[in-house]
């Protein structure tokens, strides 16, 4: 999760939308940025550094970011997440949840991702929350499997408004392959769940950003292209996603290694350069319990902790010793050096 610059001439700006529909051109342009002979270049690192300069000259009037942890309990088992081999469970009380929003709200932060590695619709205070976030004059998005998108949620979220965008998990075309890779929810009820929405969405003649996103793995590669086509013929659904694997910084022991969708991990190896990370610059993630962390690779380790929230305002996490002292090793590329980004090999672009 990286900002974006603002783009000053709107025919550029629908030409980058229209090319960022195309899985495959994201996908090329990924593995262009992580490829070794480019990371060696003089070129790369003066323009990785030129961007790292210009991120901390903003940062006195920067609005990060910001994604809250409603939900860390996830009713998915899906096979290239940390969920299929560790319990992982959490609901973040309510009343840190409202002084968040204020907090956000009174900062000027214009909209918040409401989940990070849960299913926020386990969380029976969802549609609370919702109200919470729109009463603060909030916007708002999140992640979902949408197998518990019932369509009167779905129909009161849109009645509230303020629903930007929304990236729906969708891990397999066919039954056979869907109920694989993402037990043990059912493709038929997901499936079904999703048409109502899209057919409610363009009934009421507007809504969120629809992002269907699918990692590529070794049981979904064959169907690929036809999940691309599938989705991308759906009205309402305005991009198609297909992401790169990774191992969650060595928590999640099943790894695809040797098998034809090595290529699609979105990790680097040692021999490329580790470049800065722009996300102590742009960013905050804050798990259920109030901890902070700038880094959503982290989120199965949950080493990365830069503050909690509990005990101090989220602006004063980030511009506190915490996220000063990580920008420091970053700017100083001695990112190999830190305890957690050092063995972390994604490679975010500063595009």
């Amino acid at each position: 999760m990286v900002t974006v610059p603002v783009d000053r001439h709107p025919a550029l700006a629908r030409v980058r939308r229209l090319l960022l529909r195309s899985p495959r051109v994201v996908h090329a342009a990924r593995s262009l940025y992580r490829w070794p002979p480019l990371t060696r270049t003089r070129a790369f690192r003066a323009f990785v550094f030129a961007r790292v300069e210009a991120a901390e000259r903003a940062l006195p009037t920067v609005v990060p970011r910001v994604a809250i942890e409603t939900a860390l309990t996830c009713n998915a088992r899906c096979v290239m997440c940390v969920h299929s081999e560790r319990k992982l469970v959490g609901i973040m009380d309510r009343d840190l949840f409202a002084r968040l929003v204020d907090e956000l709200a009174a900062w000027g932060v214009r909209e918040v991702c409401l989940s990070i590695y849960g299913e926020p619709l386990v969380d029976r205070h969802w549609l609370e929350r919702v109200q919470r976030v729109r009463a603060a004059g909030l916007s708002y998005s999140f992640f979902s499997n949408a197998s518990l998108l019932r369509d009167e949620i779905a129909q009161q979220m849109l009645a509230l408004g303020g629903w930007s965008e929304v990236n729906f998990s969708v891990n397999g075309l066919s039954q056979a392959v869907y109920e694989r890779v993402m037990p043990p929810l059912r493709h038929a009820r997901t499936y079904d769940n999703l048409q109502r929405f899209l057919a409610r969405k363009q009934a009421a003649g507007g809504g969120p950003r629809v992002t269907i996103s699918c990692v590529a793995m070794r049981e979904n590669l064959h169907e690929l292209d036809a999940f691309e086509r599938f989705w991308s013929s759906q009205r309402g659904v305005d991009r198609v996603s297909i992401g790169n694997r990774t191992d969650w910084m060595g928590q999640l022991r099943r790894t695809d290694a040797g098998q034809p969708v090595e290529h699609r991990l979105r990790v680097v190896d040692d021999s490329v350069w580790h470049t800065p990370c722009p996300t102590p610059w742009s960013s905050m993630f804050v798990y259920h319990d109030g901890r902070v962390s700038p880094c959503c690779e982290d989120a199965a380790q949950r080493q990365l902790v830069l503050g909690d929230a509990t005990q101090q305002s989220l602006r004063d996490i980030f511009h506190g010793e915490g996220y000063r002292a990580l920008r420091e090793q970053h700017r100083a590329d001695r990112r190999c050096a830190h305890g957690t980004c050092g063995s972390c090999h994604a490679n975010w672009p500063w595009v």
